[in-house]
């Protein structure tokens, strides 16, 4: 049965790869700038979350899915650049061929659940009603409509299956290849030619634009509404896919969705494995991280969703949240428990905004002790979207320490790291914006003087401006043109999947203008987003590189 059933799988993904793209009538010319040459088509593997979310979609909210799906890799910071930049190896391909037996299990186990699900007693391959449920099962599936030569190459592999086991486990294996399939297990896009055009721009598909949408804002497939506006070629219209993007930017799914874009651009994921000194810094905890983060997904949450505000309010807000583990970093009295209790802090705090919170603080330290160098590359690099280029091969990077009786600040020893020329035309442009957080620790809790006992000095500038410590530097950064600018850019990244190119500078500059536009809602921007030229086109590899 084996090969048997493997032959015929192959039979059915060749006819499944055979049909993807096919032309439609496009109306519209595309970009109007020649300048503005989109990125190549390419295959998004599912991340772990979007797979989960297509099982459940497909066989039912109440699904056990498997926990072991292949992971997810990070790609230039995203999980989304890594997922359409990755192969399957034999391990993940194992891995997909278990999560597909161990879901349709769960429903082949349960006769109520199957009959609903397939809407017959039958399970013969070759009753039409049967045929009728893999058309839609196999469609929704594979996010596309289906050929009758893709249907009847798997009603052709349920019946070999069916001559040696039976026609109930012909289908449930029937099932498993169509959810192993590349359809099913990759966003495969490709686009259709754009007649008025010569130079071999394409434009995605109604059904590619509805996966594409609907992934990006609620990391999973298309439901029926969207499904609808692709069948009826809805999505080719810009002022119809606002609406749907708007729709979807309003459904409960997108705040999670979102709020993964927002863990990958700041990078705060790292902070589940937090590594601390618990000898130096007692009110460390293993949770402690965890609850870091979700204190700065929670600050993202709120001014997004709840209060719809702009986005560099992040900076500068007095408004955060707190469990009693980030209570204790904070001073803050009188928060008990795992429970998150919303506070709004002093405006002559030390603190405000996502700059000074605990979570950035850490991650961007070393075990022990501070380091304005990483604090201050990641606002360059993270949050400027600044090039800071690698150290010269061979220098060595390790601070040295002060010298026996001698004692001097973490500030001093950097400032005389940096009168080496090999390392001042780099540190110059990080560890100066880190100075600004010198008055927190290694933990993002606040001191006043160093473990030596000697005084911290937060006084510093940004490029000239000068600021007195970490409130100041983010109340400058918020209003740096540089930091919506960098947000539009890496969201748009994301959503396609791969760096900007040189010719998708147009379609950069396009979103950003929209995101000011908006006075920074990021709401606004993921819908511009969709609307844009550089996610709703595509040029070829060749047609890009002969350009």
């Amino acid at each position: 049965m084996g090969f048997a059933f493997r032959s015929a799988l192959l039979v059915a993904l060749a006819a499944t790869a055979a049909c993807v793209g096919e032309i439609g009538d496009p109306a519209d010319g595309g970009p109007a700038s020649v300048a503005d040459v989109p990125s190549a088509p390419t295959l998004h593997r599912l991340t772990a979350i979007q797979l989960e979310n297509s099982y459940r979609d497909l066989l039912g909210a109440t699904l056990d899915v498997p926990a072991d799906l292949p992971a997810d890799d990070t790609l230039y910071g995203f999980t989304s650049i890594a997922a359409a930049s990755s192969t399957i190896s034999s391990v993940d391909a194992e891995k997909y061929e278990k999560a597909a037996y161990a879901v349709l299990d769960q429903v082949w186990a349960d006769d109520a659940w199957r009959v609903a699900l397939v809407g017959c007693d039958s399970t013969s391959t070759s009753e039409g009603c049967v045929r009728a449920f893999l058309i839609t099962f196999t469609e929704r599936a594979w996010r596309r409509p289906v050929t009758t030569k893709e249907i009847d190459a798997l009603a052709d592999l349920g019946g070999e299956i069916a001559a040696d086991l039976g026609d109930e486990t012909a289908l449930e294996l029937v099932l498993a290849s169509v959810l192993q399939s590349p359809s099913f297990v990759f966003r495969v896009e490709v686009g259709e030619p754009m007649p008025l055009r010569r130079d071999g721009l394409r434009r995605y598909t109604s059904y590619e634009m509805a996966s594409r949408i609907s992934f990006l804002i609620t990391d999973a497939p298309p439901d029926e509404e969207l499904l609808e506006a692709a069948r009826n070629g809805d999505l080719l219209d810009v002022d119809l896919l606002d609406a749907q993007a708007r729709r979807l930017v309003d459904d409960p799914r997108a705040r999670p969705t979102l709020v993964r874009f927002f863990r990958d651009f700041m990078q705060i994921g790292t902070l589940d494995h937090l590594d601390k000194s618990p000898e130096q810094f007692p009110a460390f905890s293993p949770t402690l991280g965890v609850s870091m983060r979700t204190e700065i997904e929670r600050m993202f949450e709120s001014v997004v969703f709840d209060e719809e505000r702009d986005f560099r309010t992040l900076f500068t807000t007095r408004e955060t949240f707190v469990d009693e583990e980030l209570a204790r970093v904070y001073g803050i009295e009188g928060v008990t428990g795992p429970e998150w209790v919303p506070v709004t802090l002093p405006d002559d705090g030390k603190r405000g905004g996502l700059l000074t919170t605990a979570g950035f603080l850490a991650m961007n330290a070393q075990k022990t002790r501070t380091s304005p160098t990483h604090r201050g590359r990641f606002i360059r690099v993270n949050l400027l979207c600044d090039d800071i280029p690698p150290p010269p091969a061979g220098v060595n990077t390790t601070l040295p320490d002060p010298a026996p009786g001698s004692e001097t600040t973490l500030r001093e020893r950097l400032e005389q790291h940096r009168k080496d020329p090999t390392c001042a035309n780099c540190h110059d442009k990080m560890d100066p914006l880190g100075f600004a957080f010198e008055e927190f620790d290694a933990i993002g809790a606040y001191r006043t003087e160093e473990d030596n006992g000697l005084a911290i000095d937060s006084s510093t500038d940004l490029d000239g401006t000068p600021v007195a410590n970490g409130v100041e530097m983010g109340k400058l950064v918020a209003k740096l043109p540089a930091v919506g600018a960098c947000v539009a850019r890496r969201f748009y990244e994301h959503a396609g999947g791969h760096l900007a190119r040189s010719g998708e500078e147009v379609a950069v500059a396009t979103l950003v203008d929209a995101f000011a536009a908006s006075d920074y809602d990021f709401k606004t921007l993921v819908v511009s987003m969709v609307k844009n030229d550089g996610f709703r086109y595509a040029m070829p590899e060749k047609a890009e590189g002969s350009k």
